[in-house]
């Protein structure tokens, strides 16, 4: 009797070390996904300032941008080696950054992710701030959806080497057009012979 005990003990146990390791497995499977969606996220954000910047003065476009709960900020800057200190009352406040560089940083990760960008470019702090003061995030966890921050953005070149990216905008329609009708003639035309 006794050894039995020991097996359903052991069990037990041995049940939840591999509940555990496989939590440990689907956290870290989650985690970097969240990590390839902002990066791509954050390429796509690139590409889209750069096609700006080429682009004539007063030229726009609308974006659609999900910044996830692992990133700490996204910004431009012209310092794209040193860390900033302190951003939660940056992205709160929705203060500025202006620089050459589009720069992004996880949580984790004591590094800046930049890549360069031809047009001095002004562009909100965005980011994740702590889960008490972000209340997207909040009724996200609670509708049981991923922890992802969502922004609108519009990227307008202002002058011949300057975009600026504000937060806000709605998606306008896509305008539909009307075509003029025409009905096809029934009747074709008498044929002349010479």
């Amino acid at each position: 009797m006794p050894a039995s005990w020991l097996y359903v003990i052991g069990g037990i146990i041995i049940g939840i070390l591999i509940f555990t390791i496989g939590y440990h497995l689907i956290s870290i499977s989650i985690n970097q996904a969240q990590k390839q969606t902002a990066l791509s996220n954050f390429n796509d954000l690139h590409t889209n300032i750069q096609m700006t910047c080429f682009q004539e003065i007063n030229n726009s476009m609308l974006i659609k941008l999900q910044v996830p709960n692992s990133v700490r900020v996204l910004y431009t800057t012209d310092d794209n080696k040193n860390l900033l200190d302190t951003v939660v009352d940056k992205i709160q406040n929705k203060e500025y950054s202006s620089g050459h560089y589009l720069c992004m940083q996880f949580k984790e990760e004591q590094e800046l992710r930049c890549q360069k960008i031809d047009c001095l470019t002004d562009i909100p702090y965005m980011g994740s701030l702590p889960k008490e003061l972000d209340i997207q995030l909040m009724v996200k966890k609670i509708l049981g959806k991923a922890p992802v921050k969502e922004y609108t953005l519009e990227i307008k070149k202002i002058s011949g080497d300057h975009v600026y990216v504000s937060i806000g905008k709605e998606l306008s329609p896509i305008p539909t057009t009307t075509l003029p009708t025409t009905t096809p003639s029934t009747s074709l035309p008498p044929i002349e012979e010479s």
